[in-house]
């Protein structure tokens, strides 16, 4: 059965690392989300654990396209 979040070898690093700090984060929540441990993000980012983290822990806001419409933020 796919995973419900798309397939890990989909999180292009190169193209990952263009985006916006809360962007990078959401590709790494992803990978996790897709069954993927701390050993197989890092080889598939070329970051280290702590690099890793320190992205999970960025502050920023990320809404995807249509959230918030219609909606007092």
């Amino acid at each position: 059965m796919p995973a419900i979040f798309g397939r890990p070898e989909g999180i292009c690093p190169r193209k990952l690392f263009r985006l916006p700090l809360p962007m990078q984060a959401e590709g790494v929540r992803l990978l996790f989300e897709m069954g993927q441990s701390m050993a197989q993000v890092t080889a598939r980012l070329g970051l280290s654990a702590q690099q890793v983290r320190a992205l999970l822990s960025a502050e920023g806001k990320f809404t995807r396209g249509g959230e918030g419409i219609g909606q007092n933020e």
